[in-house]
């Protein structure tokens, strides 16, 4: 792998793993139409920790009080006594239970259909007629504005459904953060809260597939990986901040016209 194909791919890794076009859609079409070979695990395993660490910037603050909670309360004998309580009067402790209830449907999900999601890796028409999908569950908050506009906060049953919508997001084309965001606006979530649960539902989900991916790993060339890596942050922490003033600006569903144009110009050309 070359310097120029590292860069490209951090490039496209970046963008799209935190714009809800789906990373693994347009990784598919890449191979597809312009023959790029399959990044090697190791790379894309570095490629995802340096998305990764783009969610770690723009949330650290929120990652590090999560993470004294999370410390300070497992060693807490209190807790153990009245768990349920304590959930309920921390707001940080009941943001770390949100996120294991909404990661456990997630990791089911990715279980149960492993064989199918990878199946669909190979299928570029498939994944052109999910991106489409994708661009109409970012319509579907515009069609329920009472609800995209309540702004309620975020409840137990609410974090089951996010986390079906982050598991069927492993099929190529269906955007994992446009999914969520979209379920989260369609809840009555305000937009802010929205993308903070969904990229901190993110992290569990992409170490997860990065421990599954280890057991594959081949060899590549260091350098390559390493500026794959830096681009993929960098182009990550970008993309990460336009989404979410989009999301600000309740903008969010403009990314579906490029999901309907890229999905439609993919299928009109297989078609021919």
């Amino acid at each position: 792998m070359t310097i120029i194909d590292a860069i490209l791919l951090g490039v496209l890794q970046g963008l799209t793993e935190f714009l809800p076009v789906s990373s693994s859609g347009h990784l598919v079409l890449m191979q597809h139409f312009l023959g790029m070979e399959e990044p090697q695990v190791l790379f894309d395993v570095m490629l995802h920790l340096g998305t990764l660490g783009a969610v770690v910037v723009v949330y650290r603050q929120s990652i590090w009080s999560l993470a004294l909670t999370s410390i300070s309360t497992s060693v807490d004998r209190n807790f153990y006594r009245h768990p349920i309580g304590a959930v309920k009067s921390n707001m940080n402790l009941k943001l770390v239970w949100l996120i294991l209830v909404g990661s456990i449907p997630t990791g089911l999900i990715a279980i149960a259909f492993k064989d199918q999601f990878e199946a669909l890796f190979t299928k570029p028409g498939t994944v052109a007629a999910m991106l489409i999908v994708t661009g109409l569950m970012l319509q579907l908050p515009r069609v329920r504005r009472d609800k995209a506009n309540a702004n309620l906060p975020l409840r137990t049953w609410h974090t089951p459904l996010i986390g079906i919508a982050q598991g069927f997001a492993v099929a190529p084309g269906i955007s994992r953060s446009g999914s969520t965001i979209s379920v989260s606006l369609m809840l009555g979530i305000s937009p802010q809260l929205a993308a903070q649960y969904s990229f901190l539902l993110a992290i569990p989900a992409i170490l997860g597939a990065l421990v599954l991916k280890l057991k594959d790993i081949a060899e590549v060339t260091p350098a390559a990986a390493i500026v794959g890596t830096l681009t993929a942050f960098v182009a990550g922490y970008i993309a990460l901040r336009i989404l979410l003033a989009m999301l600000n600006r309740g903008k969010f569903y403009v990314f579906s016209y490029y999901c309907f144009a890229l999905g439609g110009a993919v299928l009109i050309k297989m078609a021919w």
